[in-house]
């Protein structure tokens, strides 16, 4: 295949996402709202007027009518453009990195359901089971298939551990302080990531996962605390999130002493877990509280236990389908 004939399929490849994207935010959307997307017309979710087929346009529509419907003049979301785009990029990156084969064929099947799950459970904190369901059978005919370095064994293994892990600690959070430390949805997205990367690789997943979610929510939540007056509070995330820097450069990066790398990782680790015993346990309190008492408390933007944790779990797992060696050989060179 010559340049010029890649670069067309590329480009090809690439709209393709963007029009698929399209769908699959009328997917998101519907599917929040049970409602049929399959035969039904593309319409304006503020006033309901049906949209002509140059309204429908992927990211090209979004600027032409500056983000705003031609009929009521509303805001449209920028989700549309995003998740188009989102998706355009999932699958060139998916071409470039594997070529025009079948495992792109099936990359690009699981970027387009990773998208479904981030994407609902990110605006409602929904996991839709159905598409959990439907990844995991992908990602068992992905093994099948023979598209991945691991066994149909280690496949069905994985998927079965996904769901244990994070079902037993639900369920022991909800035993100690009566509520689940993760949603049921997070289990059914381990069981559908424990079926594409097995049982090994699912753990790392995992724990680049927390990572991911530590570096977003922390900081995140550290600032609206500060905006809401709330200062020891924005303290205490700030201390916890350059501990958590702290201990990733101290052993990434030749920077100390093997006795000053050691001082400063217990440090920032007992620093982590006094944090952890203090506020995660009493975040999950309140969130008992809250949902128990129906209340819709601004505290909720500064609990840690309100943050979503399946849009962490997909990110992570776009670096590991694309990225896994480098991952590995970082992961070898922090722990030595």
């Amino acid at each position: 295949m010559n340049d010029l004939s890649s670069n067309l399929i590329a480009i090809y490849i690439f709209v393709l996402g963007l029009c698929l994207g399209s769908f699959l935010n009328v997917v998101i959307l519907r599917g929040l709202a049970n409602e049929e997307f399959v035969r039904s017309r593309s319409k304006c979710p503020k006033c309901n007027n049906q949209l002509t087929w140059y309204m429908n346009i992927p990211v090209l529509s979004y600027i032409f009518l500056k983000g705003r419907c031609a009929f009521c003049n509303e805001h449209i979301s920028f989700q549309y453009p995003l998740v188009e785009l989102v998706c355009g990029f999932c699958f060139l990156g998916a071409f470039l990195a594997f070529g025009l084969t079948l495992k792109t064929l099936f990359i690009c099947l699981i970027l387009s359901f990773f998208i479904l799950l981030a994407g609902t459970d990110f605006k409602q904190m929904v996991i839709i089971d159905t598409h959990a369901y439907i990844l995991a059978i992908i990602g068992v005919l992905y093994t099948v298939f023979k598209l991945s370095d691991i066994t149909i064994i280690e496949s069905l293994v994985g998927g079965f551990l996904g769901f244990i892990f994070f079902e037993f600690f639900a369920r022991v959070a909800q035993k100690i302080i009566g509520t689940r430390m993760f949603g049921e949805g997070d289990s059914l997205i381990a069981v559908a990531l424990g079926t594409i990367f097995g049982y090994k690789t699912l753990f790392l997943v995992i724990a680049l996962s927390f990572i991911i979610q530590c570096f977003i929510a922390i900081p995140f939540i550290g600032y609206t605390a500060f905006k809401d007056k709330k200062f020891f509070l924005s303290i205490s995330y700030l201390v916890v999130f350059v501990c958590i820097l702290c201990v990733f450069c101290v052993n990434y990066f030749d920077l100390f002493s093997n006795e000053g790398k050691y001082l400063i990782f217990a440090f920032c680790v007992c620093v982590l877990l006094f944090w952890a015993l203090k506020n995660i346990l009493k975040e999950m309190s309140l969130k008992k509280r809250l949902i128990d008492n129906n209340e819709n408390d601004d505290i909720k933007k500064t609990a840690f236990c309100f943050m979503p944790f399946g849009p962490a779990l997909i990110f992570s797992s776009v670096i590991c389908l694309f990225f896994l060696p480098q991952i590995k050989e970082i992961l070898l060179k922090f722990i030595n």
